[in-house]
């Protein structure tokens, strides 16, 4: 029952998030959607001088453009503003997972799609990472942060992401390992919020939610997967999966709904 309460909460916050969302400045964000998207252009342009991005996965490349695009064309209500040509960038690097900047820019290691069954448990991984960036997470956990340093008369963000440190924080606020392998984690609600977005985006896409639970099944038994960072900076216990199981059970109509009447069928298969 507490539980069930819980997810009522986290409805009614993602509703209410919906329905005001602005990109301003608030008590959690210290940024605009304005100033995180230029902060994530310079943060990206470091990570790519920073990480294997590859070129030669083509197949898993094409494949993870088709899902990202099936999804962000699904994007309902105050997040259809979100519905636009996102860049895909495949990394060999396995210490991370997946992660959607703030400027439009889906990174994902290959060591992660090379490894799931199909297009379904992809669409959930970036579903989730895109659920995130839609609900401003990257902006709430970067603000602790730079608040204050970004009050400094001299700060630049440019010059800090290039410090010792700065590099890592940002990294970290992105749902990243940092250069140290320094993880932090989404918090509980963060995670049932994005999930929500995430579950009914896919049913709304024609992408099978259901995949979400074998997803995670998987990542706790699979070590094949490399998904110890992604387990890390997501945590869900086993009554949180059961939470997970109630959301896919109310998304799995609209999913045949969608399928059948508009002809939502993603194929992205690798």
């Amino acid at each position: 029952m507490k539980y069930r309460k819980f997810l009522t909460c986290c409805i009614a916050a993602i509703i209410a998030a919906g329905c005001s969302i602005s990109g301003q400045k608030n008590s959690d964000r210290a940024f605009t959607i304005t100033e995180m998207d230029r902060m994530s252009e310079v943060y990206y342009k470091e990570f790519s001088d920073n990480h294997n991005i590859t070129k030669s996965a083509v197949r898993e490349l094409r494949t993870s453009q088709c899902i990202m695009r099936a999804l962000t064309r699904s994007v309902e209500g105050a997040y259809a503003g979100m519905r636009t040509e996102w860049a895909v960038d495949i990394t060999r690097d396995c210490s991370m997972n997946t992660a959607v900047l703030s400027h439009g820019h889906l990174l994902i290691s290959n060591c992660v799609v090379g490894k799931l069954q199909n297009q379904d448990q992809e669409a959930y991984i970036i579903a989730h990472a895109f659920a995130h960036t839609l609900l401003e997470h990257d902006n709430e956990r970067i603000s602790p942060y730079l608040a204050e340093k970004s009050k400094e008369k001299d700060y630049s963000f440019k010059r800090y992401l290039r410090s010792e440190g700065g590099y890592d924080v940002f990294t970290r606020a992105v749902g990243l390992p940092g250069r140290e392998g320094l993880i932090t984690p989404y918090s509980l609600e963060q995670e049932m919020m994005a999930d929500i977005i995430a579950i009914n985006t896919m049913a709304n896409a024609g992408f099978n939610p259901s995949a979400a639970l074998i997803v995670w099944q998987n990542m706790n038994i699979d070590p094949d997967l490399n998904a110890g960072k992604y387990i890390e900076t997501h945590p869900h216990s086993s009554d949180y999966l059961n939470q997970l199981s109630e959301l896919v059970e109310k998304a799995m109509p609209e999913y045949r709904r969608v399928r059948t009447d508009y002809g939502r069928v993603p194929l992205c298969q690798k």
